[in-house]
């Protein structure tokens, strides 16, 4: 149980119990349908009094905040009511507001330090915020006026856990087994220390212990099997993971521990039947399935290697939860992982039709399309994106890549130059939008327009390298040209990315058009190494520089190979090259 759960438990027990050291005061908690504890509220007359009572009425009622202020106004008229500050820390504590709380219990605390209600709730606090010693003082404190109170005891034991004094916290646990006896409580919390300590041969008699005590309760029988798994007695564990799942075989924790052990020894058959079992449990929540799924397919080449357990394991969980988002986002991206684009299509489809403002749902459907090269289906789903969230800027970038295929330039232009005004686009965003308004400007021959957005684009974002690699590039293109101011952006580009082919073609090019053939000729290699043999353009312009230097019969080897690229957009140009004696 986390610390706040035990600080909200505490704070309800003194709450509702009206376990109060204001009791001195001759205020009582009347339990019974609350009438007459609001008739008692109205009789009193003294001020502080009548405060206190308004607060417990508060509270009776639920209105926590109210309350807490009403022992902030009782403390007001009497500083030195101890009570009205302990209360009050409850009821912070209680709210979540430790910081607060600590306060007003430290107040209570110094104005009656022998009060062991005030000593224990001033430790819990210390005790949250880390206060390792003081804490340890204060239960030890309440040890010795309360020494028959196993909370304190236990208290003093986490303190020293915390901080990984196992010695220590084993020491405390040890008196409470003189004082107490042995008891459940203590074997939990040994068995916890002992398999933080990895003293296995500690730890398995503590956790048996439980486990014979209860026998039907499968948490301790799977305690239990954890501990062998651990320690890598995978048919030990199995064995036990059978006890817990004989008593309830629904039980999940023993469901998938059975499951993992299996994995862990390479029995997959009884791994995938096991796991079959803990999938098809319908009070299993999806998420949880979804959680271990989503690990177990992160281990390399198993997803691939069992795709038809998966397959089915899918499938159930298909049947069992049809309506659980989370799981077809797994099983989609399981798909895209398998290279089945089809069926990851249709789910990312499903996925819209369930919930159309789910962002990730439209981003996993558009990207899914854009690399199937289903511009024209893109289109009409960037469409339905943007109307479903026109403020989200992904959406529009993706409606103008299914336009630019299609040869639609000035509209997917007007798509970009809206977006920047309609939505909500952060600095990544932008740098993109500007860096491809300046490529669809070239495109269309208006270099102006074009290097405008490059300059745009540079201003907000000086180390984008792929605005200098483009900007570089299109000025070599152009009547002007202005080799020396491409030169100097294509370098840069290059020290920030030195292995990106495209770039070096683009400053070997340069290099080419100032004449210096021989350092042209060594980056152009460079950008072949790179994976520039890929591309038609690197290809052509290496040639064209073995051409300079006299190679001929090298450059049309290259040149050749560019012909048969795909990407080769200029083959006529190329040929007449190839004809050319």
């Amino acid at each position: 149980m986390r610390r706040k759960e035990i600080n909200i438990i505490i704070a309800l027990a003194y709450i509702c119990c009206g376990i109060y050291a204001e009791a001195q005061d001759s205020i009582k908690y009347v339990q019974d349908d609350g009438s007459h504890f609001f008739m008692l509220v109205d009789s009193v007359q003294d001020g502080k009094q009548k405060l206190v009572m308004n607060a417990k009425r508060l509270l009776f009622e639920g209105n926590i905040d109210r309350a807490a202020d009403s022992y902030r106004e009782a403390i007001k008229t009497d500083p030195k009511c101890d009570a009205c500050y302990y209360e009050l820390a409850n009821i912070l504590m209680f709210a979540g507001r430790e910081d607060e709380a600590k306060t007003n219990a430290e107040a209570a605390y110094g104005l009656d330090p022998e009060n062991t209600w005030f000593t224990m709730l001033y430790g819990h606090l210390c005790h949250y915020f880390k206060e390792y010693d003081k804490a340890l003082s204060l239960f030890r404190k309440a040890s010795r006026s309360h020494g028959n109170r196993q909370d304190i005891w236990f208290n003093l034991a986490s303190i020293y856990e915390e901080q990984g004094l196992f010695p220590e916290a084993l020491g405390i646990l040890d008196t409470m087994l003189i004082r107490f006896g042995e008891n459940d409580d203590i074997s939990y919390r040994m068995f916890n220390i002992y398999m933080d300590l990895k003293d296995y041969a500690k730890a398995i008699p503590e956790v048996k212990k439980l486990a014979d005590n209860y026998p039907g309760d499968p948490r301790f029988a799977t305690l239990l099997a954890d501990t062998y798994s651990e320690m890598g007695e995978d048919s030990l564990a199995i064995n036990a993971y059978n006890s817990a799942i004989g008593v309830n075989d629904s039980f999940a924790p023993a469901l998938l521990g059975k499951a993992e052990s299996f994995r862990k020894k390479g029995q997959f058959p009884e791994y995938f039947k096991s796991l079959q079992q803990y999938i098809a449990n319908r009070s299993i929540k999806p998420e949880a399935k979804a959680e271990y799924l989503n690990l177990i397919m992160k281990i390399p080449s198993f997803p691939e290697y069992f795709k038809g357990n998966i397959d089915t394991l899918f499938a159930i969980l298909s049947a069992i939860h049809p309506a659980s988002m989370e799981l077809k986002f797994l099983q989609a991206r399981y798909f895209v992982s398998t290279q089945r684009l089809e069926p990851a299509l249709s789910i990312f489809g499903q996925l819209t039709d369930m919930d159309s403002s789910n962002k990730e749902a439209w981003t996993g459907l558009l990207s899914l399309e854009y690399s199937m090269k289903m511009f024209g289906q893109l289109e009409l789903s960037a469409q339905k994106a943007i109307a479903s969230d026109p403020g989200y800027a992904d959406f529009y970038m993706y409606l103008a890549l299914s336009l630019l295929p299609q040869k639609k330039v000035k509209p997917a232009i007007e798509i970009l130059e809206k977006s920047m005004s309609r939505a909500n686009c952060d600095s990544v965003y932008v740098d993109n939008a500007l860096s491809f308004l300046g490529d669809m400007y070239f495109s269309i021959s208006k270099a102006k327009k074009a290097f405008a957005y490059y300059d745009r684009a540079l201003k907000n974002n000086p180390e984008n390298a792929t605005v200098l690699n483009n900007y570089a590039y299109y000025l070599c293109l152009t009547k002007s040209k202005k080799l020396d101011k491409a030169y100097s952006m294509s370098k840069k580009a290059i020290e920030l990315e030195s292995s990106n082919s495209s770039f070096l073609d683009t400053y070997a090019y340069i290099l080419y058009l100032q004449g210096k053939y021989t350092e042209a000729k060594a980056v152009f290699r460079r950008a072949i190494a790179f994976g520039g043999d890929e591309s038609a353009v690197v290809l052509d312009h290496y040639a064209d520089t073995l051409n300079k230097l006299g190679d001929r019969t090298t450059a049309e080897i290259y040149w050749s190979q560019a012909l048969d690229k795909p990407d080769c957009l200029n083959s006529d140009e190329i040929k007449k090259k190839l004809k050319t004696d």
